[in-house]
Parts: C-alpha cells; structure tokens; sequence
C-alpha cells in the first residue's frame, strides 16, 4: 500500500514539473515576442523618420536598423538631427 501511495506521489511531481516547464516556456515566449515586437516597431518609426529627413534608405542600411536593438535604435534617434547623411547617423 505504501508503495503506491510513492508511486502516486512520484506521478503527481512528474506531471506538476511537467506543467511548471510548460508554463515556464510560455511565459519566456511571450517575453521573446514582446521584446521582438518592440523591436521591430522601433525600426518601422526610425526608417519612417528617415525617410522623412533624408529620402530613400539603401536596403543595406535598411537591413542594418532592422537588425539593430532598441537601444541602438534609440541612439540614433536621439541624434537624428545632429547628422548631414544617415550613412554617418549609423556608423556614429
């Protein structure tokens, strides 16, 4: 009798760890995607003011800001108005 009670314990830690892992991966997921949300809407609005200030972007710096962080996109907006190319504005 008391070995299946362990057995039953043993089962119902098996299955909770399992449900903990599950949870655990859902919430890293969501904070992935939110974070690559975030991202890619930085980029969307810096190209925007790009395009404003300067014209067409090359593809080549297109896909150097949509491959940046935040931060970095950050940065460059905040010295956005200090630069004469956006060449010198992504390599500052």
């Amino acid at each position: 009798m008391l070995a299946e009670m362990v057995k039953g314990w043993k089962k119902e830690g098996e299955i909770q760890g399992i449900e903990k892992g599950r949870y655990e991966g859902r919430q890293e997921g969501i904070e992935e995607g939110m974070q690559k949300g975030r991202q890619q809407e930085a980029a969307k609005l810096f190209l925007l003011l790009l395009d404003s200030k300067f014209g067409t972007v090359s593809l080549e710096l297109q896909a150097k800001i949509r491959q940046a962080s935040p931060e970095e996109i950050e940065k460059w907006t905040k010295q956005i108005f200090k630069t004469e190319t956006p060449e010198a504005l992504l390599n500052s």
